[in-house]
């Protein structure tokens, strides 16, 4: 059972059922493949030698801008989002959180080490509410371990994202 947030007072179920997480605002990157030209009558146009010699197109970022991390499932973006807590890698924490899920999560540090995903189950909602252990740090002398509930939302980018800090324990 989990007792009381790590990082305050425990979310009651109903709170957090009654979320409804919105995707950050970010668009989708635009393809930029092209085509080779067609003549008239839909066949190629031969490829003659260039004029002159022109200088190489400097690469163009996503049409979004967005250049973060990307993640296909929401135990991808888990996964990542506790390798970046256990190192203490705070910018690869805020691509993947939410401002106050990322303030709940740092005031976590203080009673949970060592977090680990356990497993992530969808909701009726289209979100998921993902599941992690964690171990108490040396300074607590606390056997045993701790679980924490976070709640992981959809996005364009980067795909998947921890919307909300349900519990830590």
């Amino acid at each position: 059972m989990l007792t009381a947030a790590c990082a305050g007072p425990a979310r009651p179920a109903h709170i957090a059922d009654a979320a409804s997480p919105g995707p950050p605002a970010a668009a989708q990157p635009a393809s930029g493949a092209s085509q080779p030209a067609k003549a008239p009558g839909g066949t190629a146009t031969p490829s003659r030698p260039p004029a002159a010699p022109s200088a190489p197109a400097a690469p163009s970022p996503p049409a979004s801008g967005y250049a973060g991390p990307h993640f296909d499932t929401p135990q991808a973006a888990m996964v990542y989002l506790a390798s970046a807590y256990n190192s203490g890698d705070t910018a690869a924490l805020h691509a993947v959180t939410m401002p106050q899920a990322f303030r709940e999560l740092m005031n976590m540090r203080a009673e949970a080490v060592n977090l680990r995903l356990r497993r992530c189950v969808p909701t009726s909602r289209g979100d998921y509410t993902c599941y992690f252990r964690h171990d108490y740090p040396a300074s607590m002398h606390k056997s045993g371990h701790g679980a924490a509930v976070f709640t992981a939302a959809p996005a364009l980018n980067p795909g998947w994202y921890m919307y909300l800090f349900n519990e830590c324990g």
